[in-house]
């Protein structure tokens, strides 16, 4: 499955398969550096042939990210970026954040668990 890029985090799948939502800063490349870091390793575990459910969730130019009232920091509670949340059943059951998601062996030993 190829992954999706929106500024919206698609609605939560009440199904049993993961989905993936994956917290990313905005532009083409992202401000954020340690997002540019992790792009290897998303793209690597979550690319075309990977069969996953991966969502990039964009959470905006970094005054928006900043600001204490952006909805992915009150809506999901992310707190830094890169962060990649699973969300099984409609509920999120575990997640990466920051330098984790940089590793590519943490990141897949993250969606085979």
């Amino acid at each position: 499955m190829t992954l999706s890029y929106s500024s919206d985090a698609p609605a939560a799948s009440s199904s049993a398969t993961p989905q993936y939502l994956i917290f990313f800063s905005s532009g083409s490349p992202p401000w954020c550096p340690d997002c540019v870091d992790a792009q290897p390793a998303v793209q690597k575990v979550f690319g075309a042939d990977s069969g996953l459910d991966g969502h990039i969730v964009l959470v905006g130019e970094r005054p928006e990210w900043k600001s204490a009232e952006n909805k992915f920091r009150k809506e999901y509670a992310i707190n830094c970026i890169p962060t990649i949340t699973k969300v099984v059943n409609g509920k999120e059951v575990a997640r990466l954040e920051d330098s984790e998601c940089k590793d590519v062996d943490t990141v897949a030993a993250f969606v085979q668990a």
